[in-house]
């Protein structure tokens, strides 16, 4: 990635369709293509974050290891994609038991009390302050709580959610009111989110100084997954050196791989729209409801025109005029290809998105990137980044992240793809937190549902 896409932040832009009708990888002389540009902003996001909340995120990985290590509770509502789990579904590989998964929201396996911890950025009830319980709080924005830029954007409901008056820490994610940074010609909403790839990144660094301090202190935590256990040349971290800007830093690098792969984030919404302009859909599927599938599934600044799955959903039926995209997180996952073997006998054509190695080599059996029609994702790996001293396996994957940023750089190209070819704008999602929002919403899925974009 050029350095100057990265260090600027430019301000949204209203483009044409002459924009979109370029190839994806545009040399020094063009325009930099939508789902790039995408792309530069989100790791222009990162870089400021690191810049301005190292610190503050250095100190909320005292409070959280020092919370677990006394035997207190640490939970956890932070946003990482379309919902407070997003990233760290069951036996994610790279995660830790750092934190409990629910506050308010979900069902917590055990009681909040004194002497806990919460990360907190996701309400979707006004807030009791936990502090009044002996909580420490780590709050943070999201798009419809009323601690966003532009609150006066909110309806009068979501401008009562608010996080940052309980708040022991802040952490800003800098997440704009709309939660999207792309314009579309003639389009009301902003395409392509941020908030689920600036959750991850802030939730990935703190947890990696929380661990390294642990480990550090001689309290080792539990690393989920099946890497095989880590041996004495594992390239271990110093256990005093901190880890969350180093963290970021490595999803800037990884980001700006993504554009060695833009010919196939191009072939990819190529062939989509070739099936949505012939009468089929767009469908998403993960493995767990909380990852991809609930991230693309209704997502503000989204499509309308998507359409989500899951492992053991009954009710999905495809054909052979539709086009699915899998998320995967490992690249031989025997339940994702149990799916992608599903998926095939209905007829569909089928791209994957995600890591194709583990720790660095690809797997020797069947693997999903070999299966599919297209695969996304060669930069990235099934584990963490960090082998820290005194924990079994490495920890904080990046894999999230990036399937994250690869699949709305996806969606935003296939945006392109449409307009060039018919004229017409695809519908975008607006958030619903905002005045008129829900409204917006309708229309949008009204329109989807009868022009199948």
């Amino acid at each position: 990635m050029n350095r100057r896409h990265i260090l600027k932040t430019l301000p949204l832009l209203c483009v044409g369709p002459a924009a979109f009708t370029g190839a994806v990888c545009a040399g020094e002389d063009s325009p930099r293509p939508l789902c790039l540009e995408y792309l530069d902003r989100v790791a222009a996001m990162f870089a400021k974050i690191r810049d301005t909340q190292a610190d503050m995120m250095l100190e909320a990985s005292y409070h959280i290891a020092r919370t677990y290590g006394n035997g207190g509770h640490c939970f956890c509502q932070w946003e990482t994609g379309h919902s407070f789990d997003g990233d760290m579904f069951p036996d994610r590989p790279g995660d830790t038991d750092l934190f409990i998964m629910g506050y308010t929201m979900g069902k917590p396996s055990v009681e909040p009390k004194s002497g806990d911890l919460l990360l907190v950025s996701v309400l979707r009830q006004p807030l009791e302050d936990p502090r009044a319980l002996g909580i420490f709080v780590i709050g943070g924005p999201t798009p419809w709580c009323g601690d966003t830029a532009d609150t006066y954007l909110l309806t009068e409901q979501n401008r009562k959610l608010r996080i940052k008056p309980y708040s022991d820490i802040w952490i800003e994610t800098f997440i704009p009111t709309l939660g999207a940074i792309m314009r579309l010609p003639g389009e009301t909403a902003p395409v392509g989110p941020t908030s689920g790839a600036l959750g991850m990144v802030t939730y990935w660094a703190m947890s990696a100084d929380a661990v390294r301090i642990l480990a550090r202190d001689k309290t080792a935590v539990t690393v989920k997954g099946d890497e095989p256990a880590l041996g004495d040349n594992a390239g271990y971290v110093s256990p005093d050196t901190p880890l969350g800007a180093r963290y970021i830093d490595e999803c800037i690098r990884q980001i700006g791989q993504i554009e060695a792969e833009c010919g196939t984030i191009e072939t990819i919404a190529r062939a989509a729209a070739d099936c949505i302009l012939s009468g089929g859909k767009l469908c998403v599927y993960s493995r767990h409801p909380e990852a991809l599938s609930s991230e693309a599934n209704g997502k503000r600044g989204g499509l309308a025109l998507i359409n989500t799955t899951f492992a053991g959903d009954e009710k999905f039926r495809g054909t052979e005029r539709d086009f699915m995209i899998m998320g995967i997180y490992k690249p031989d996952d025997e339940t994702d290809l149990a799916m992608l073997k599903k998926y095939r006998s209905m007829g569909m054509k089928i791209a994957s998105i995600g890591p194709a190695t583990r720790d660095g080599a690809v797997p020797t059996g069947v693997a999903v990137p070999r299966e599919t029609d297209y695969h996304l994702g060669y930069m990235c790996d099934t584990y963490g980044i960090f082998a820290v001293p005194g924990v079994e396996r490495k920890v904080c994957p990046t894999s999230g992240i990036l399937v994250n940023l690869m699949f709305w750089s996806t969606m935003i190209r296939l945006a392109g793809e449409i307009i060039g070819r018919t004229g017409t704008t695809p519908g975008v999602l607006s958030t619903g937190a905002v005045i008129g929002g829900a409204e917006q919403r309708k229309r949008r899925t009204e329109v989807y549902k009868v022009r199948g974009y």
